[in-house]
């Protein structure tokens, strides 16, 4: 086989496979979230209120993911719409008291999770393969 068709397949079965681990994991330790809307909420926390349109460049979604996402976890009371007052066809995202709340649990979980999934692996390992990830990523940017 293809040494770049291998690495296609092994990134894409990889993929798969932290998606569902990911799951897995945060549901076991009763964090009520996907990874991706984990991935979102975790970006207001960091960053702090966003639009839609924000949250979609930051995880490079289509804005339509996004506001499926947003609507999921508004669903679960995690987070508010707010019409943005300069332009009323834009919403912020918000988070809720009951977001605030599961921050510090939730966080930390994420970190566990991560660190059980990398055991073994050492910093010098972990950073030539980011860097490798990033040039990946840099040659499908020059071609899109």
């Amino acid at each position: 086989m293809l040494l770049s068709k291998q690495v296609a397949i092994e990134l894409n079965l990889t993929h798969c496979k932290l998606k569902q681990y990911l799951a897995s994991m945060l549901k076991k330790r009763g964090v009520p979230l996907t990874p991706e809307q984990f991935i979102l909420i975790d970006l207001l926390w960091n960053q702090g209120p966003m639009s839609q349109q924000q949250l979609a460049d930051q995880m490079q979604k289509d804005k339509n993911s996004v506001t499926k996402l947003v609507d999921a976890i508004e669903a679960k009371g995690f987070v508010v719409r707010q019409q943005n007052s300069h332009d009323r066809r834009s919403n912020t995202i918000v988070l809720t008291e009951m977001a605030e709340k599961l921050k510090s649990g939730a966080k930390q979980s994420g970190i566990d999770i991560l660190d059980m999934m990398l055991e073994g692996i050492e910093e010098k390992e972990l950073r030539a393969f980011l860097h490798t990830l990033n040039k990946i990523d840099q040659n499908m940017s020059n071609l899109l």
